[in-house]
C-alpha cells in the first residue's frame, strides 16, 4: 500500500519523478558515465538516493559540453545535503517568499498562530475590524485587523480554500516548515455576522 506523500509545499508545485517534492528532493550532481550515459544523482528524504538518465537532446548544449569535458557537475556536496535542505525549506517558507503567494494574509495568520503555540484561531468581526484570537484551550490572545481590503482577502481566501461556499464546515490542507496540517474550519454566526473557527490538527500523513 502506497503512503500518502508529503507536499506539495506551494500551489502549483509539481512532484519529482519519485512522487515527492522539492526540497525533499534535491539534485546532487550530474555525471557522464564511462559508457557515455549522462545521469543525474538525486537525494530524496523518503526514497533515498537514486539516479535518472538524462537525454542530451533536451539539455543545454553548453552544459553537455561541460559534462563531456569535466565528467561531473556538482550541485550539492554529499556532506552538505542536510544543511542545504534545511536552508531551502527556510527560504521556501520565509516571509519574503510568502509575499509572492496570493494567500499571504491568511498564511501569515496561520504562521503566527503556530509561533504563539495556539491550537485554534477565532476570527470575528468587531466594530474596529476583524478580531483575530489565537487560542490555547480557553485562553486567547487577540489583535484587530482594520484594513477592509485585507479583511476581505482573508475571508474570501478562507472560504475558497476550505470550500465553504455551500456549507458551514470544511478542511484546509496546509504545510508549514515541512510539517503537514489538516485545519478544521467552521463558520458560525456571531451578532449577525459570519465568524470562523480554525482548529489545527496534525496531518496523519506518514512520516519517514
Amino acid at each position: 500500500m502506497s503512503a500518502t506523500l508529503p507536499g506539495p509545499y506551494f500551489s502549483g508545485q509539481l512532484p519529482s519523478q519519485c512522487g515527492h517534492y522539492y526540497p525533499d528532493v534535491l539534485r546532487l550532481r550530474d555525471e557522464k558515465r564511462p559508457d557515455g550515459r549522462l545521469v543525474r544523482i538525486i537525494d530524496c528524504t523518503y526514497c533515498g538516493r537514486y539516479e535518472l538518465d538524462l537525454d542530451p537532446q533536451t539539455l543545454d548544449k553548453g552544459f553537455v559540453r561541460k559534462l563531456n569535458k569535466k565528467g561531473c557537475d556538482v550541485a550539492i556536496r554529499d556532506d552538505e545535503i542536510a544543511e542545504a535542505r534545511k536552508r531551502d525549506f527556510e527560504k521556501l517558507f520565509s516571509k519574503e517568499n510568502s509575499k509572492k503567494q496570493p494567500d499571504l494574509k491568511l498564511q501569515s495568520i496561520l504562521e503566527e498562530a503556530l509561533e504563539k503555540g495556539a491550537d485554534s484561531i477565532e476570527l470575528e468581526y468587531v466594530s474596529e475590524g476583524l478580531e483575530v484570537s489565537y487560542m490555547l484551550g480557553n485562553i486567547g490572545v487577540g489583535r484587530v485587523i482594520k484594513n477592509r481590503r485585507v479583511i476581505g482577502e482573508i475571508a474570501s481566501g478562507l472560504i475558497e480554500q476550505a470550500k465553504l461556499q455551500h456549507k458551514r464546515r470544511g478542511t484546509l490542507d496546509w504545510t508549514y516548515r515541512g510539517k503537514p496540517y489538516k485545519i478544521q474550519v467552521e463558520e458560525y454566526e456571531s451578532f449577525g455576522e459570519s465568524a470562523f473557527r480554525l482548529i489545527f490538527k496534525t496531518s496523519k500523513r506518514q512520516r519517514p
